[in-house]
Parts: structure tokens; sequence; C-alpha cells
């Protein structure tokens, strides 16, 4: 679980990507908030077109009912008067030519026979389902609506037809909001009154079902909800493009005034870094006057670095040259004082003549060690121990004692390096060894080798000599002061130091690397 967070670490995606999750994150809440007020507002549009529509039907319907209650007044009068049939015949017919626009009406008596009719086509009776109710009869056939109104006696019926057109010419007026349809049922009966035009259908219609004249008719009006579609999906949609359309632009922005000068100040650095040459100051094109400043320092700074590399360059020339200088000396002062040894041993003997013998042989190690040294100035990687090893050997039979004059020395050194405070310990323990093995085993032969160990940074140093008889360091005068020296010697290199001294090997562990 734990590599889970650092492989999908935020820290680890572009600075671009994650100012653009910041941005969309700051702006969520705003975004949410205009997309809860688009609903709202959404919601609000839809209820108030549905009380539109509501005010549309019911307007249709007080016009309808209005025109109804008309051709209801007109056949109650008849039905209403105690004046016999006869008369009131007369009535009807004199007001049919006074008023031709007036639906005609028919008298009928109270076992369904027709009695007269003022004008227009012949009525046929339709049976009223209960005599003292006045009644309304939608005619889906005939498109007519039949109008009917009895004594409270029974003993006349008033009938009347209203042309389903006369009624549409009496409604048909603005009522604000405009219908598909409109239609008017009666049980299984249905008629059309108005039809508006076709339109594109993407959502359900909206449906207002209003009852007619005391639920005599039902009014279905059918409003199409497609105009408002669109809109609503604006409106929902609006917000979120918003939010989208800002985060992008505030990314945008950031990208173009930081994130890419800074890439560019990037790719500069990258392309500069390791030259001599001046900083290549980008062309910046960002308003961002910081920015601008920012590659310019850069550009500062990295002047003022060449200038005090090159001033370091020119102090550590100077010290090399120093160093060498000192190293030479001292080599030339070690070869001089070595010659003087040289030329006061050649008038001793006996002990005294051994004496300068092994004086000089330490001053001739501890000159290779600074001739080693300075050859390796150039390369700094220490000194060659093979080289030391090669050089010490041949400074040794050259001053070895007659007894062991021409006694051979065999390298065996890998290729490793150290340091002088390692090299010059080093060189005295293998003369100290050296000169004891001439002594003790004058006739045998000697081997240096220094081979790797398992650590990267150590090797093991053996000095051994072959032929020597057993017993023969153990008797050998000055024991205690090599005893006393290689100890010395030993605590230098921190290690213990092995000896084997009836096969006459000693070895050692010392710091070394390639």
């Amino acid at each position: 679980m734990r590599g889970f967070p650092d492989r999908f670490s935020f820290a680890r995606l572009p600075s671009g990507t994650k100012m653009l999750i910041i941005m969309s994150a700051a702006m969520l809440p705003l975004g949410l908030i205009a997309l809860l007020t688009s609903l709202d507002m959404a919601r609000s549009a839809s209820a108030e077109r549905r009380a539109a529509a509501q005010t549309a039907a019911a307007l249709y319907v007080s016009q309808i009912e209005a025109r109804i209650n008309r051709g209801l007044d007109a056949v109650r009068m008849p039905a209403a008067s105690a004046q016999d049939a006869s008369f009131l015949c007369a009535v009807l017919a004199r007001q049919a030519l006074a008023t031709p626009s007036r639906p005609p009406i028919a008298l009928f008596d109270e076992a369904g026979r027709k009695i007269c009719q003022s004008h227009g086509t012949a009525i046929q009776q339709v049976a009223a389902s209960h005599p003292m109710v006045d009644h309304v009869w939608l005619d889906a056939q005939r498109k007519t609506f039949r109008l009917t109104a009895a004594r409270d006696d029974g003993t006349l019926l008033a009938e009347a037809d209203v042309p389903i057109e006369d009624v549409r010419r009496d409604v048909a007026g603005d009522v604000g909001i405009r219908p598909t349809s409109v239609t008017l049922r009666q049980g299984d009966a249905e008629v059309e009154m108005f039809g508006g035009a076709s339109h594109m259908v993407d959502s359900a219609p909206l449906i207002i079902s209003l009852p007619v004249s005391d639920g005599r008719l039902a009014l279905v009006a059918e409003f199409a909800p497609a105009s408002t579609g669109a809109r609503t999906l604006l409106l929902v949609l609006l917000p979120l493009l918003m939010w989208a359309a800002a985060a992008f632009a505030g990314w945008y922005i950031i990208n173009r005034l930081l994130l890419s000068p800074l890439a560019q100040i990037k790719r500069s650095i990258e392309t500069w870094e390791g030259s001599r040459g001046a900083f290549p100051l980008p062309r910046m094109t960002t308003p961002s006057h910081e920015i601008r400043d920012l590659a310019e320092s850069f550009a500062s700074v990295t002047a003022r670095i060449q200038k005090h590399e090159a001033e370091l360059e020119e102090g550590l020339a100077r010290q090399t040259r120093l160093t060498r200088e000192v190293h030479h000396r001292v080599k030339n002062n070690l070869q001089v004082v070595s010659s003087l040894i040289n030329l006061h041993a050649r008038g001793a003997e006996g002990d005294v003549a051994a004496a300068y013998g092994a004086i000089q042989r330490r001053v001739d190690a501890l000159a290779v060690v600074h001739r080693n040294h300075y050859a390796e100035l150039e390369e700094n990687r220490g000194l060659a121990m093979r080289a030391l090893a090669g050089e010490l050997a041949a400074s040794l039979r050259g001053s070895a004692p007659a007894a062991a004059a021409g006694m051979p020395i065999a390298l065996n050194m890998a290729d490793l390096y150290v340091t002088q405070d390692v090299a010059v310990p080093a060189a005295f323990l293998i003369t100290e060894v050296v000169e004891l093995m001439m002594h003790c085993n004058p006739h045998g032969s000697i081997l240096i080798s220094l081979e790797p160990t398992e650590a990267a940074d150590r090797a093991m140093l053996k000095i051994e000599t072959f032929g020597m008889e057993p017993g023969a360091i153990a008797s050998y005068p000055a024991i205690i002061r090599f005893e006393r020296v290689v100890t010395g010697i030993a605590r230098q290199f921190r290690a213990p130091l092995a000896e084997d001294r009836d096969a006459g090997r000693f070895e050692i562990e010392i710091a070394a690397h390639r």
C-alpha cells in the first residue's frame, strides 16, 4: 500500500496539470452554485409555462362556456314560459326573422313529437336523460352542440343545435401561449376545436384538461414543450461550460506567463551547463517582467560563476606549480642527503658501514615516494604501487649489503593506487622487511605482492622470502629494534601485521583503490 501514493503522488504531476487541477477544484463550488441556480431557473420556467398553459386553457373554457350558456338561455326561455306551444312557435319565428344569427330552436311535446322549429336545418329530437335538467350533447358527426331544456312538468322540450364552427369563431382569440391543439370530449365523442402548427417533438407534450359546462364536457389543450428544451439545456450546461472555460483560461494564462518561460530558462541552463561560454539568454516572449528579470539574473550569476571558476583554476594551477616545486625540492634534498651518506659510508667499515647503509636505504625509500608523488600530480589519482615498488626494489638491490649483493627481488603488484599517507609507511615497511631478509637469508629471493581483497578499497600487501632456514629471524641481533619499528609502521595502517617468521612471510592490509 505504501507504493500506491508514491506512484500517484500529486507532487509528481507536471506543474501545468497541477495548476489546472487546483483551479478546477477552486472554481468547482462556484460552478455548482451556478448549476443549481440554472436548474432552479429551469424548474421555475417550467412551472411558469405550466401556469401560463393552465391560464390559456381556462380562458378557452370560459369563452366556450359563455357561448354554450347563451345557447342554453335561448332554449330555457320557451321551456320556462307558461304560454301554449302555438304562441311560442310564433314568437320563435319572429325572433328568427329579426335575428337570423340565432341558433334554430325546435319545440317537442311530452311524447317527443316535434311541434315546430324556428328556422334552419331540421332538428332531430334527442331524448333527455332527465326532463328536469338542462343538457349539452356533443355531436361529433354533425360538428354541433345539442342543447336541451324542459318545462318542470315535462310537457314541453326545447332543443337547439349550435355549430361548433360558430363556437370556434367566438373563442378563437389571443389567449397568450399558443396550444398545438384544443379538443372537446364527451364520453367517446371528440371534436377538435383548434389545431396549431406542427412542431418537432423532442419530449412529452404538456397536456391540460379542464371541465366545461359543469362537467358536461371536457376541454383538452396540448402545448408543445420543444421551444423550452434548448433554453433549459443551455441554462444547465452554461455554468459547466463557464467553469471549464474559466479553468482552461486560467491554466493557459499561467502556462503562458509562467510555466513556458521557466521551461525556456531551464533549457538554456541545460544547454549552458558545463560550457565555458556566456549564458545563452533565451528570447522571452512573455509579458511578465519578473520572468525576464529572472533570466537576466541567471545570466549575471553565470557570468560571476565563470569569473570565479577562472580565478579558481588560476589559483589551482598556481598551487599545483608550488606543490610540484616543493616535492621537487624535497626529492633533491633527499638525494643530496643520500649522496652525503654514501660518501661517508665509503670510508667506514664494519657496523658503521652497515648503519650508514641502513640509513641510506630509508632515505632512498622516502625519496622514491616523493618522486612518484611528484609524477602523479598531473592525474591526481594517487601513487601507483606497482611503479613505487619497482623503483624501491631497484634502490634496495643497489644498496644491499655485500653478502646479499644481487639478491633477486620479484614483484607481483596489482594495478592499484594509494595516497601519500599510505605510500610512505608502505615504503618504509618494504624497506625494513627486505633489509631483514637480506641479513637473514642473503642467498634466497624475495617476492613483493599486492592483491585486492573483497573490500573495494582495501588490498593485501605481502613480502616473503624463499629458502630461508628456520630460526634465522629469531637469531637476528637487531630483531628487537625491527619489531619496534614495524609495530610503529603497522599502527599507521590501522591494521595488524601478520607474521610467519619461520616461513619468512609478512603481510598487512592497506587502503588502496583502482
